[in-house]
């Protein structure tokens, strides 16, 4: 079994108390804190409600700040809902991104939906149909990435010109639609299994196949990752009063000490075959969030971790 890497997932859920800026400002300082405890990644979630609050809808803008400031970790959007954003400028912004900072961005591809306001002021479409731009904007987000002579042909160049494009991840809370996606479109693959209703099973035999066939269609292995959400405290008493109330959509999968942790997701490597495991850390205070990082780097032995995935450059 190979040793576990771990990554972070941030909502910018915080204290009530800290309002949006302070918000960005705590997660700077967690990134850097991460960065230097060895985690693996740190990715930003798209999400357009209406708090007063709210940190960030969309987090791209946030990448070169986190990427800028930090050395090795990987930083990412998980994930850009793209039935909203214009294939042509996500295309753009992110292969400039993962020039700027090569083996360092993450491109996470989300189906989800937003208000029907939201969909409107976002595309000036009324009425929009979600899963069906989704399916066409990333049909045409490939297009810009991978098809750089033709896109030259008809008059334009995504700069740098023979740069190399991001990783691209296909999220997703099942084992069906997710895995086609993603071998269809040479994606890696994320599975989360905080989100209600999301499919618990392991399905560890039908993971091993998609890395099989995916090998044979791209002749490389995807990289895959397990996401969960929890809180880690020096007791299981803390760790459960440090944690937001539970959202309505998610589920908690795991709140307690860093030997629970341990153990936990180590059986959870076993089980469902992922050798890497994203962490939404529940905490809201940034003093329990950043010993949360401490707690988790130590019992996992991350700041001597050789198991820090590097990217592949195709998309």
């Amino acid at each position: 079994m190979k040793k576990l890497a771990i990554g972070l997932l941030d909502f910018g859920i915080r204290h009530q108390s800290v309002n949006s800026l302070l918000r960005i400002n705590d997660l700077l300082d967690y990134a850097s804190q991460a960065d230097r405890l060895g985690f693996s990644r740190l990715w930003l979630s798209e999400h357009h409600i209406p708090s007063a609050v709210q940190a960030w809808s969309s987090p791209t803008i946030l990448l070169p700040l986190l990427a800028g400031m930090t050395s090795r970790i990987r930083v990412g959007v998980a994930g850009i809902l793209l039935g909203i954003h214009q294939p042509y400028h996500v295309a753009g912004e992110y292969k400039m991104l993962n020039n700027l900072f090569p083996n360092r961005i993450d491109l996470g591809l989300a189906n989800g939906g937003v208000m029907p306001t939201v969909a409107e002021l976002a595309t000036g479409i009324a009425g929009l149909n979600m899963p069906e731009s989704f399916a066409q904007n990333l049909a045409k987000l490939f297009f810009c990435l991978n098809e750089e002579e033709e896109l030259l042909k008809l008059g334009t160049v995504l700069p740098p010109y023979k740069g190399s494009v991001p990783p691209t991840w296909a999220l997703s809370t099942n084992m069906g639609k997710s895995l086609h996606r993603a071998l269809d479109h040479n994606m890696n693959l994320a599975r989360s299994i905080f989100h209600k209703g999301a499919d618990r099973e392991f399905h560890k035999d039908t993971l091993l196949d998609f890395k099989e066939e995916f090998y044979a269609r791209h002749q490389r292995y995807p990289q895959t990752t397990l996401v969960i959400a929890g809180a880690v405290h020096r007791s299981t008493a803390k760790a459960y009063a440090a944690a937001a109330p539970i959202e309505t959509g998610y589920d908690y999968n795991i709140v307690g000490t860093p030997t629970q942790f341990h153990e936990t997701l180590l059986q959870y490597q076993h089980d469902y075959g992922f050798d890497e495991i994203i962490i939404q850390n529940v905490a809201l205070k940034p003093k329990d969030r950043a010993l949360a990082l401490d707690l988790w780097s130590d019992v996992f032995d991350l700041k001597h971790s050789t198991a820090v995935p590097t990217a592949n450059t195709m998309a």
